[in-house]
């Protein structure tokens, strides 16, 4: 019996880790966030003119963001989402981070916005809301 329902279980979060993945399947716009910077500092991308896309297929990721009109950064790579996370590995960026690079984010998605939240022993550095756009 209870191997049953360990493999339930299993089934369960697979498909549920596959439904959420559809829920973000499109492509998204940031509307606002903010980001701590190399310096400690708190930046707020609105008033930065920080503008970004991202495209989210099953499996992976690619962003473009711009900053003031001009090109600021991109990345692509593959992600997952268990447990109310979602994991970034990037593959390749701009940005000198090294392939395998992992992102965590606490996330969700509500309506035609998705939320994400990045810590760092204990300091959130990382705030997006995202807006689906197709």
């Amino acid at each position: 019996m209870r191997k049953r329902q360990y493999i339930c279980a299993f089934i369960f979060s697979l498909f549920s880790s596959l439904s959420y993945a559809d829920n973000l399947t499109g492509a998204w716009e940031l509307v606002s966030g903010s980001y701590v910077d190399n310096k400690g500092t708190l930046l707020d991308y609105q008033e930065l003119d920080f503008k970004a896309l991202k495209i989210i297929s099953n499996r992976h990721f690619s962003f473009t963001s711009m900053k003031g009109g001009k090109f600021w950064a991109s990345g692509t790579g593959t992600y997952e989402v268990a447990d109310g996370k979602y994991t970034e590995t990037l593959h390749f960026n701009s940005f000198g981070e090294q392939s395998g690079a992992k992102f965590v984010f606490t996330t969700r998605v509500e309506d035609e916005y998705w939320y994400n939240e990045r810590w760092k022993d204990g300091e959130r550095v990382e705030y997006e809301v995202w807006r689906r756009v197709e």
